[in-house]
C-alpha cells in the first residue's frame, strides 16, 4: 500500500485479485483493477465449486504425496505453472495470486505492480507502452546511444526495434545518412519489419523531412519486395502480418500526395493569373 505523490489517493494489492484505489479525502473506493484471469491460480475464483471442498479445504490445495519433506520451500510457490524444482516430488498446490509490491511513477499518470505472474505496468498515456522483443540483458537505450557513437546506425536500429521505444527507434531513424539508407534497410531482420514500418507511417504525418522518409520507404518497401519473392513464406510464418502497417503506411502516403498536388495546383493557377496582370500591364 502506498500514496500518489500528491497525496490524494492510496494504491492498495496484497492477497487478492485487484489492485485498489482508494480516495483519501472523502474515504471510498475509486476503481479496482483485476491483475490476472488465470483460473490455474488459488484466489482467482470469487466462489468455489462446492463439489470440490471437503472437510481439510479445497481438493486442489491438499497435497496427498507420501513425502513430507518440503525443502525448505513454500508449497504456494509451486505447483501448475511449472514452479516445482529440479528433483523434488511435485506438488499438487497451486500457486497463490498477489500482488507483492507496488510503485507509483513520480508524474502519477502510470503505476507498476509486481504480482505472482511478472510484472505489470499501468498507464493513462496510450504511448507509454512497453512492449519489448528478444529483449536482453545487452539491450538497453544506452546500447542504442553507445552504437549511434560507435557510428553504427543498423546495431543502433536493430537494438532500438528489440526495446520497442518509439523515441528511440525514430532517433536512429534520423541518424541513417541517405547515402547508408539502403545498407542499412537490407540488414533489417524481416521479423522487425512490421514495426519500422509503423514508425515510418508516424513520420510521414508529422515529420517535415518528407524526402528523407520516403526514401526510407522506397528504399524498405524494395527489401520487402524482394524478401516476399525469395521466401515469402518463412516471412508469413514467423512474423506478424505485415499488411496493416502496409495500408497504414500506403494511407500516410496518399494524404500527402494529394496536399502537395493541391499545393500545386493553387500556385499554378496563382502563377497565370500573376502573368497574365503583368502583361496586361
Amino acid at each position: 500500500m502506498l500514496y500518489s505523490a500528491d497525496g490524494s489517493y492510496i494504491l492498495a494489492g496484497g492477497s487478492s485479485k485487484y489492485i485498489c484505489t482508494y480516495d483519501v479525502a472523502d474515504q471510498v473506493l475509486l476503481r479496482r483493477f483485476q491483475i490476472t484471469h488465470n483460473l490455474s491460480l488459488d484466489g482467482v475464483l470469487d466462489f468455489l465449486n462446492s463439489k470440490n471442498m471437503t472437510e481439510a479445504g479445497p481438493v486442489d490445495l491438499i497435497d496427498d504425496d507420501n513425502s513430507d519433506t518440503e525443502e525448505g520451500v513454500d508449497k504456494q510457490t509451486r505447483g501448475k505453472l511449472n514452479y516445482d524444482l529440479p528433483g523434488s516430488m511435485p506438488n499438487r498446490g497451486r500457486p497463490v495470486i498477489r500482488t507483492k509490491c507496488l510503485r507509483i511513477a513520480p508524474t502519477g499518470r502510470s503505476f507498476s505492480a509486481a504480482k505472482t505472474e511478472g510484472v505489470l505496468v499501468y498507464s493513462i498515456d496510450e504511448s507509454f507502452i512497453l512492449d519489448p522483443s528478444d529483449l536482453d540483458i545487452d539491450v538497453t537505450p544506452e546500447a542504442v546511444d553507445a552504437a549511434l557513437n560507435e557510428d553504427q546506425p543498423s546495431r543502433a536500429l536493430i537494438l532500438s526495434l528489440r526495446l520497442n521505444e518509439d523515441s528511440l527507434i525514430k532517433k536512429c531513424i534520423f541518424a541513417v545518412g541517405p547515402v547508408d539508407i539502403p545498407a542499412v534497410a537490407s540488414s533489417i531482420p524481416h521479423r522487425y519489419m512490421q514495426r519500422l514500418i509503423e514508425a515510418l507511417a508516424e513520420l510521414l504525418e508529422s515529420c517535415p523531412h518528407l524526402e528523407f522518409i520516403l526514401r526510407w520507404c522506397q528504399q524498405f518497401l524494395q527489401v520487402l519486395q524482394e524478401l516476399c519473392k525469395s521466401h515469402g513464406s518463412s516471412i508469413q510464418q514467423n512474423s506478424r502480418n505485415p499488411l496493416p502497417s502496409l495500408k497504414s503506411l500506403q494511407k500516410a502516403i496518399t494524404r500527402i500526395h494529394q496536399d502537395l498536388a493541391d499545393t500545386c495546383s493553387s500556385n499554378e493557377y496563382m502563377l497565370r493569373y500573376l502573368c497574365s496582370v503583368g502583361d496586361k500591364k
